[in-house]
């Protein structure tokens, strides 16, 4: 049994934070995690990804075609994360743009939400969430990494439990800084988990 999630998005995000937290909670329980990084220009807002391995893997690269759930901080990000991916895989993208590098540097413009729209019409299980939003409705903006975890929870890939993965934060925030993220990791769920009950038949932004 494996699972393999890309966390994408670019730096200064909080992709890595997000990277470690999923993965020191499996490894709690006893699970086979392998984490890989890639940071392009990472200070510089370039494209930063994580892939994680679950399960019965030796190698941290997943498969082209294996990915089960994308979990994107950023849309265009997301997108390209998707196409390792499959039909059936969860993508779950903050709605946020932010100019990746790649594009800024080159003087390209940002694709249109049609074209966005267009990338992702083959997919089953896609959410797009304010993110950003519900980390500074939550407490905190820099908890949009706690969101995008909630929603990946939502699915029904992810094997990390509410209970665990609180626990967790336990262990790298306390007091009101823990409440926060306690606050946003139930927003992402709660979202997430209405969004994926729906037979979304058009993909807006929230």
């Amino acid at each position: 049994m494996q699972t393999n999630i890309i966390i994408s998005g670019v730096g200064g995000q909080g992709v890595i934070t997000a990277g470690y937290l999923i993965a020191d909670t499996l490894s709690s329980k006893g699970q086979n995690v392998v984490m890989s990084e890639i940071h392009g220009l990472a200070q510089r807002g370039g494209s930063v990804t994580v892939e994680l391995r679950i399960g019965d893997v030796y190698s941290p690269i997943i498969p082209q075609g294996k990915v089960d759930i994308v979990i994107g901080f950023e849309p265009i990000e997301a997108v390209r994360a998707a196409f390792r991916g499959h039909k059936d895989t969860y993508v779950l993208i903050n709605s946020e743009k932010q100019v990746p590098v790649s594009l800024s540097m080159n003087a390209m413009e940002y694709p249109s939400d049609d074209f966005i729209f267009h990338k992702l019409q083959g997919f089953k299980h896609v959410v797009f969430l304010d993110a950003s939003s519900m980390a500074i409705k939550a407490g905190n903006v820099r908890a949009v990494n706690t969101v995008m975890i909630g929603a990946a929870m939502a699915s029904s890939v992810l094997p990390i439990s509410l209970e665990d993965l609180e626990t967790s934060l336990s262990k790298r925030f306390e007091g009101k800084l823990l409440d926060i993220n306690k606050r946003a990791l139930q927003s992402g769920i709660d979202y997430a988990r209405n969004k994926l009950r729906e037979n979304i038949g058009t993909l807006q932004y929230p």
